[in-house]
This record gives C-alpha cells, sequence and structure tokens, in this order.
C-alpha cells in the first residue's frame, strides 16, 4: 500500500493535523465495567494504571442483568432465581459493586476523574451503547454469569479496544504500558489488534514481538518488522519455537519473563466457537491470565 504525504502551506494546519489537535485537546474516553465486587478493584486499578499521565476520564458502569427491566423467558428467570441463592439479589449485588467503588475512589487522588453510574438491565444491549464512544474498555477477568456475559459482548459486540484486568492483582503499585508484550502472528486478529493499541505502543517506552513458530511453518518476523515499521514503532522481536504449553500459556509466562507489564493479543481469530471445542490462544489467556490483556476482536 502507498502512502502520500501531502505539503502543506508554513503555519497553515492541514485538515488531518487540525483533527490530531483536536484528538490531544480531548481526554481519552475510558469505560470500565463493573459486573461484580469480585473484580471491581482489578477493573479500576487497571483502569487507572492504562492512562497513567494521559488526559483521560474514566467512566465506571456497573453492569448487571435485573429481569425487572427487560422481557425475560420462564428460563431466564430461573437462572436468576438460583443465582440469588449464591450471589444475592440483583440490587445486593448492585451495592456490593459499588461499595467497592467507594473504597477505591476514596482511596485514590482524583486524577483521573472516575464517574459512576449504575445500568442495571440487558447487559449486552448497555454494553453495546456505553461502549460506542470509548476509546479503551476495561473489564475484569470473570467470576460469575454477569461477568462472563459482559465479557463475551465487549469482545464481540463492542468492536473496542479492550483490556482485560486479571483477578487477584498483588497490592502495591501497577504499570501498564511501558514495556507492552505482543503476541504476533500475521492474522487479520492481531492486525487488527496492533493498529488500534497504536497509540498505547506509541508511548510505550519499549515494545516487545513474540513470534512464537510453529515448525515448518513460514517465520512470523517479516510481517512483524513491517507491519511496526510501517506504525513508526520502534521493537525488539523475540523468536520462540513452539513447546509443550498451549501458545496462550507461553505468551503468558514469556511477557513475564521479558519483563512486560501487559500482553496484547487479537482475540479469537477462529471465532469463539472454535476455540472452545479445539482450543486456541484467546480461549487460554482468558482462563490463565495472571498480568493485563490488551486485545481486539
Amino acid at each position: 500500500m502507498m502512502i502520500s504525504v501531502q505539503p502543506t502551506q508554513p503555519g497553515v494546519a492541514s485538515p488531518s493535523e487540525s483533527a490530531s489537535i483536536a484528538a490531544v485537546s480531548a481526554p481519552l474516553r475510558v469505560l470500565a465495567l463493573l459486573p461484580e465486587p469480585e473484580t471491581a478493584e482489578s477493573c479500576l486499578r487497571c483502569a487507572v494504571a492504562a492512562v497513567e499521565g494521559r488526559h483521560a476520564r474514566i467512566n465506571a458502569i456497573h453492569i448487571g442483568f435485573d429481569p425487572r427491566y427487560v422481557l425475560a423467558s420462564a428460563e431466564e428467570v430461573g437462572i436468576q432465581a438460583l443465582r440469588e441463592r449464591e450471589e444475592g439479589t440483583a440490587d445486593q449485588r448492585l451495592l456490593k459493586v459499588k461499595a467497592a467503588f467507594d473504597r477505591f475512589t476514596q482511596s485514590t487522588s482524583g486524577d483521573p476523574p472516575i464517574s459512576w453510574k449504575n445500568d442495571q438491565g440487558d447487559v449486552d444491549e448497555n454494553i453495546r451503547a456505553e461502549a460506542k464512544t470509548a476509546d479503551l474498555v476495561v473489564i475484569g477477568q470473570p467470576v460469575h454469569l454477569d461477568a462472563s456475559d459482559a465479557l463475551h459482548s465487549v469482545i464481540f459486540h463492542s468492536h473496542r479496544p479492550t483490556l482485560l484486568a486479571p483477578r487477584g492483582l498483588r497490592p502495591g503499585a501497577l504499570t501498564i504500558g511501558r514495556h507492552v508484550v505482543v503476541g504476533w502472528k500475521p492474522t487479520s486478529s492481531a492486525l487488527r489488534a496492533v493498529t488500534a493499541l497504536a497509540p498505547w505502543l506509541k508511548q510505550a517506552e519499549r515494545v516487545t514481538v513474540a513470534c512464537i513458530h510453529t515448525p515448518k511453518r513460514q517465520p512470523y518476523e517479516p510481517s512483524a518488522r513491517d507491519l511496526f515499521t510501517r506504525l513508526g514503532i520502534p521493537v525488539e522481536i523475540v523468536s520462540l519455537e513452539k513447546d509443550s504449553r498451549s501458545v496462550g500459556d507461553r505468551l503468558i509466562a514469556e511477557t513475564k519473563q521479558l519483563g512486560g507489564d501487559c500482553l496484547l493479543i487479537g482475540a479469537f481469530q477462529h471465532g469463539q466457537l472454535w476455540e472452545t471445542i479445539l482450543g486456541g490462544v484467546t480461549r487460554d489467556v482468558l482462563a490463565h491470565a495472571d498480568i493485563p490483556v490488551f486485545m481486539v476482536h
């Protein structure tokens, strides 16, 4: 693909430059989804860490299914009744999430500003509406049903860059985006992920591209080098031979071995059903990640 750069008159901003100036002045819109109390703090911690040093606003939204606000089948009502035995009613779950939000915000400096909103009802419908204008969606690694439904909706229906916050983050300072490890394979999914998250990659202090090769297949390094050169992002490329571990587990382990503070992957290249049945990188990362993970479907 040929890219042409049109010269402009000195002192006159081109339309693209004007758009860039406007983008710089506008705060990043980060959507922190809080479907359950168990992951609320880790989600908020990751949202704050991901925008450190950036002009941003975080909109924290409680997402939860509530049959009072949707047309639910008898089966769905029955499922919700069973949930109440373990998790409490929809209102009780809301109060727990709000308490976790209040504890977190009371312990922070208020920069970036974090707003609160309750959005009970149809999980998928509400996420589609809320995520339309988000630059980044942050969500915790699921524990319960609402969170699993919310993650599915974010990945497959929001089409927004997503940051998965792992459960059980260690206490203390958290950095995200200083050293990004990119799990690279020349697929459309990986290409979309790198392109969508290029603003984070360009501000990283270090970017490492991890290529895990399958024997007798074409190496991945040339495509990675070509892409990141075109994007103007300096990278280190690490070539690894596939071993007995799954690619997803290997990427998590290599990210920590390389000193990365987060992993970036494309999500569900072959579709969720295929990966659920036969296994796949995204499925393994979602299940086993103990580090923050950026992804785009």
